[in-house]
């Protein structure tokens, strides 16, 4: 397979990257309003909480959009949402060790 192909596999069945970083920036915003009306430990709490719903809420709001929501087994870039999985807890706790 082509890197072109593969390329635009991947636009096709994540949607052009919309639904992950809609749902993170939803889970940051929130984060970002407990924080700001709540607490400190209520605000990073959101963050660590909302921080594990990504994923599933990314899945399932493609879903809801239908169509193909993963790659097929054997493509060269099957790995890259297990990539971004492993990534996005490190900027949480970037985030929560700052907080404090």
């Amino acid at each position: 397979m082509e890197v072109s192909q593969a390329q635009a596999d991947v636009r096709r069945i994540y949607r052009a990257g919309f639904p992950g970083p809609v749902v993170s920036a939803v889970v940051w915003a929130a984060a970002s309003a407990v924080f700001t009306w709540g607490s400190v430990s209520a605000g990073m709490a959101a963050l660590f909480f909302g921080g594990m719903l990504i994923f599933p809420l990314s899945t399932l709001l493609m879903k809801m959009l239908g169509g193909p929501i993963a790659l097929p087994k054997g493509h060269p870039s099957a790995a890259l949402p297990l990539q971004y999985a492993f990534t996005v807890p490190f900027g949480i706790l970037i985030a929560i060790a700052l907080g404090t």
